[in-house]
């Protein structure tokens, strides 16, 4: 008798707990450097209501997103503290924005070597297209052909 692998396809799943913490943790930390002052770090926060989307504590869902979040952003755009430019403007915000991008993709079995992100974003950033040539030829492209062949594999 042959050993068959029935190898299930991962399918996009928003509510990946995972997923779910690296979007908030992301959101929150653009905020957090563009100058809003949560009363905790943005990967506290992320991670309580992460664990609050879980056990479907609506309204302590509600209270912490508007104690925690709601109250400390109006506070600061209130204060002029927060503009749209001063959020876009990071470094890290866009290194954010792209861990968002890959969280979602690693959810279909796509993956970057970590670092990856943060590296693209700094040459890109420092107009080093020697390094994005590099990256795209030694990390991106291999993880692109691996990620086709596995799919390939699976159906």
């Amino acid at each position: 008798m042959a050993n068959v692998t029935n190898k299930q396809k991962k399918l996009f799943d928003a509510g990946s707990p995972g997923f779910l913490y690296t979007v908030t943790v992301s959101v929150l930390a653009m905020f957090a450097w563009s100058g809003v002052e949560f009363p905790a770090k943005p990967a506290e926060i992320a991670g309580e209501i992460t664990t609050l989307l879980s056990t479907s504590g609506f309204y302590a869902i509600i209270g912490v997103i508007v104690a925690s979040v709601a109250f400390p952003i109006w506070n600061a755009y209130k204060k002029k503290a927060l503009t749209f430019d001063g959020i876009f403007k990071s470094t890290l915000t866009w290194i954010s924005l792209g861990n968002i991008l890959f969280a979602g993709l690693a959810l279909t079995g796509f993956l970057l070597p970590e670092g990856t992100v943060e590296q693209i974003v700094y040459a890109v950033e420092a107009k080093d297209w020697a390094t994005i040539i590099s990256m795209l030829v030694t990390t991106i492209i291999p993880a692109v052909v691996r990620f086709i062949k596995d799919k390939k594999q699976t159906t």
